[in-house]
């Protein structure tokens, strides 16, 4: 994801194992984010549009200094279609979590 002379943000998918509040995904520039795992270590994918590597790296650090384990990180077409998975991450929908 380098940055080149279209400068449009581009969609990251981050996963992480653990649990973020609103708050901190918030603060670190993303949207929205979803846990899954109920009966493993809680998995949180946070998505949101970065605008260059810089950006990303960025995040990435915030996520280690939160010690929060990095699993993934993935690029979202914007004509792709959702992945086959999805379907099975649910909402968090305590207050102070991820919705």
């Amino acid at each position: 994801m380098r940055r080149s002379a279209n400068t449009e943000a581009v969609i990251c998918k981050i996963r992480v194992q653990g649990i973020l509040t609103r708050q901190t995904a918030s603060a670190l520039g993303l949207f929205s984010g979803t846990q899954t795992g109920a009966d493993a270590p809680p998995i949180t994918t946070l998505t949101g549009a970065l605008r260059d590597e810089a950006e990303l790296a960025d995040v990435l650090d915030r996520l280690y200094a939160l010690g929060l384990p990095l699993i993934s990180v993935e690029r979202e077409e914007p004509d792709q279609p959702a992945p086959a998975g999805a379907a099975s991450s649910r909402e968090v929908d305590e207050p102070d979590q991820l919705t």
